[in-house]
């Protein structure tokens, strides 16, 4: 089993109900979430979720506005209840535990950051609530504020900090009551272009640094693929497929994940049992069952210049190319396949818009998937 599993029937393999084996952090079974709609219908918006987290790890939940990931945060943080289902952290179930009493904190989009307390006010808050030691929530603050590197801005009220400053204090205030799990809502969603990535970085250092499980939820592709140990991709409350980024961009297990994590080129293919044959005619070796399934092929595989492994090749005209400093994004236009877009690298020689291009895919850069394209 991988340290992030699903299973479909939303129930764990019997191993994974020894008591023996070492608890995980977070473990997810059966989640089913409904809601009820304006119209006196009912949205389901988690639908049998069953996910498990290895010691240590960041996962993001990846999916599109509405596909249920922000709610599964919430339920592991307490914040809604599940209809059915189990969620368990350190092998203890919290299901029916509320929101204040699960050993987990939050980092919300918007900070929800208390504008007339100042940055140390802010960190300790929880530890105060809590009747903690002023001595003790003195330390922990400053141990805190030393973590994200904001020394020195004790004193400071929220009003005076950027918004990366901010989101620093609340990152400070939630890891303060020393969680085992630390949830992250699309914390990075306001800051600009050059501050996010920055701050992407910082994060997954600081999670290194502490040794314990982060969830993060983001609909942002980039963030995901850069951050994550494991993505969960999410759509219609259900988990798509879960692995480690480069497995899920370079061998997507549907048309959904391959569509929606990256640009894809998606082609028709007929099997025959031993090869796979494309519309204009060409083939290549593919042990599948005999019937029709989808050629993904990524921009980034596609080159100007014949590899040495012969795959794949379409001819077409060039109807848009775009510069983006180290590379040319280049949309072909073929009579069979319409338009396929290529990334190819700045030192090919790029003919102009109106010209004639060859594109060659390698045979390893070849993904086949068991669905037909719409």
């Amino acid at each position: 089993m991988t340290p992030f599993d699903t299973h479909p029937a939303g129930v764990f393999p019997a191993g994974l109900q020894d008591r023996k084996i070492m608890p995980s952090p977070l473990e997810i079974i059966g989640a089913r979430k409904a809601f009820r709609t304006p119209e006196g219908g009912t949205m389901t918006a988690l639908d049998g979720i069953s996910l498990r987290l290895a010691s240590a790890e960041f996962v993001t939940l990846l999916g599109p506005s509405g596909c249920g990931k922000t709610t599964l945060l919430r339920t592991i943080s307490g914040f809604e209840t599940l209809d059915a289902g189990d969620v368990l952290i350190d092998g203890t179930a919290v299901t029916q535990m509320p929101a204040h009493r699960r050993p987990v904190n939050t980092v919300f989009q918007r900070y929800a950051l208390f504008g007339h307390m100042s940055v140390a006010r802010n960190v300790g808050y929880a530890l105060e609530i809590a009747g903690r030691d002023k001595r003790e929530i003195r330390m922990r603050v400053g141990e805190m504020l030393e973590l994200v590197g904001l020394t020195g801005m004790e004193k400071r009220s929220i009003a005076q900090l950027s918004g990366g400053q901010q989101q620093r204090v609340a990152l400070a205030r939630a890891l303060a009551g020393k969680p085992k799990l630390l949830l992250l809502d699309e914390p990075l969603s306001a800051l600009d272009k050059n501050l996010r990535q920055k701050m992407q970085q910082e994060l997954k250092a600081l999670q290194r640094e502490l040794g314990i499980g982060f969830i993060f939820v983001t609909h942002d592709q980039e963030e995901a693929l850069t951050m994550s140990d494991r993505i969960a991709v999410l759509a219609h409350g259900r988990i798509q497929q879960i692995g480690a980024p480069a497995e899920l961009y370079q061998t997507p297990a549907n048309l959904f994940t391959a569509d929606f994590l990256g640009e894809s080129n998606l082609l028709p293919v007929t099997l025959d049992g031993s090869a796979a044959q494309l519309a204009d005619g060409q083939g290549f070796a593919a042990v599948r069952p005999a019937g029709k399934a989808t050629l993904l092929l990524r921009p980034e595989v596609l080159s100007a210049t014949a590899p040495e492994r012969p795959g794949l090749s379409f001819t077409g005209v060039i109807r848009e190319t775009y510069y983006t400093g180290t590379d040319h994004q280049v949309s072909l236009e073929t009579g069979t396949f319409g338009t396929i877009r290529a990334l190819l690298r700045t030192g090919n020689a790029l003919p102009g818009i109106g010209s004639t291009l060859t594109l060659h895919a390698p045979a390893e850069g070849l993904h086949l998937i068991d669905e037909v394209a719409p």
